[in-house]
């Protein structure tokens, strides 16, 4: 690795010097917490796109104030992932992910295909008060056909040396291990001293010990888990939106943000965004009816069995709780009234049917 810094704009544009990619203009993008990224406005365009997004990563996650470390193996299997679900998925599917034009592994670049300026996440589409009820119903089952089809087709029965390779992706399974499971007994306990969640709920100690069980035997099965690849971060934040400008009908979706794809447990794919959409519902009033909407299209289309539904289930539960009091969302007491729901989830979500649970 050179000594310049890629994450400098007057470095990034002397490295870009020379190559297709040589740009007029760099704007650098927010809302991602891993790596830089930044778009680039083409003096010449590339395979007829005027401008391109590029990632350089650090060997921490970029936004921390600690360094938090996380590997630069990371971009070898968002590359990679990339490639393969491109490959895989049918052509004509409204969802797909960014073709990626450039890996140079020696600075840690890659350089993928733009969304658009236009384009925006699920999760400030929903914020900005955009999201009618028949686009919610596009959306979540145009999602649910190709989380289906993602986890059908690349298994171990179908595409073994897919699976083989990211079974190798050992920090992407430590990291989802931890950062839900991992953090749901000292959060309950009120140990990791988060201010929207003090004083913490009291909770009887036959909930604690299902909780704390449901939480070592979810990690162990995600470290373990070698038959099924994962999207590993499937949540609104990482789905990209492109519209008609004329009709306002969703064109294109795009699924970003690979670092976490790994060998996986399917049903956790479900439960992280059946969480989120769960909590844009709850923080979002004007998006209730639209979200219940999205998520029974999702479930629909999908079409889930038993075992991956009950996944789903737990997942969306231990999300409630490890996330909900770590990112700024509402009250103390809003707070705690989601965490509650997370728990009964939990503890009582496997006796009732998750359809029946996605209209609570």
């Amino acid at each position: 690795m050179s000594s310049r810094d890629l994450a400098n704009i007057e470095d990034l544009k002397e490295y870009l010097k020379g190559t297709p990619f040589v740009s007029s203009g760099i704007d650098v993008l927010t809302g991602g917490t891993g790596n830089f990224t930044c778009r680039l406005q083409l003096i010449s365009p590339h395979e007829g796109q005027p401008t391109l997004v590029l990632k350089h990563a650090k060997p921490y996650v970029f936004t921390s104030e600690n360094r938090f470390p996380f590997s630069l193996e990371r971009q070898k299997f968002e590359v990679e992932a990339l490639r393969i679900v491109r490959e895989c998925m049918p052509k004509n599917s409204l969802v797909t992910v960014p073709k990626v034009h450039l890996f140079d592994e020696k600075e840690s670049v890659i350089i993928m295909d733009d969304c658009g300026d236009q384009s925006t996440t699920l999760k400030q589409f929903v914020l900005d008060g955009k999201c009618t009820l028949d686009v919610a119903e596009t959306i979540g089952s145009e999602l649910g056909i190709f989380l289906r089809q993602l986890h059908d087709i690349l298994n171990r029965e179908r595409h073994p040396a897919v699976c083989d390779l990211f079974e190798g992706n050992v920090e992407g399974k430590r990291i989802s291990a931890w950062a839900t499971y991992g953090r749901l007994m000292s959060t309950l306990k009120g140990e990791a001293e988060l201010p929207a969640f003090d004083p913490p709920l009291t909770i009887g100690d036959d909930e604690m010990k299902v909780i704390s069980k449901v939480g070592e035997k979810m990690s162990s099965m995600i470290l373990e888990a070698r038959d099924t690849f994962v999207m590993g971060d499937f949540w609104p934040g990482n789905i990209l939106l492109s519209f008609d400008s004329h009709t306002g009908v969703v064109k294109k979706i795009n699924v970003i943000d690979w670092e976490l794809s790994k060998t996986g447990l399917p049903g956790l794919d479900l439960g992280q965004f059946t969480a989120e959409v769960d909590l844009l519902r709850r923080f979002c009033p004007s998006f209730k009816t639209a979200g219940t909407k999205m998520l029974s299209a999702f479930y629909g289309s999908y079409s889930a069995e038993e075992d991956i539904t009950r996944m789903a289930m737990f997942h969306w539960g231990a999300h409630l709780i490890a996330w909900t009091p770590r990112v700024p969302w509402g009250s103390s007491e809003e707070t705690r009234e989601m965490v509650a729901k997370g728990i009964k989830l939990i503890v009582a979500g496997p006796k009732k049917l998750i359809y029946d649970l996605l209209r609570e």
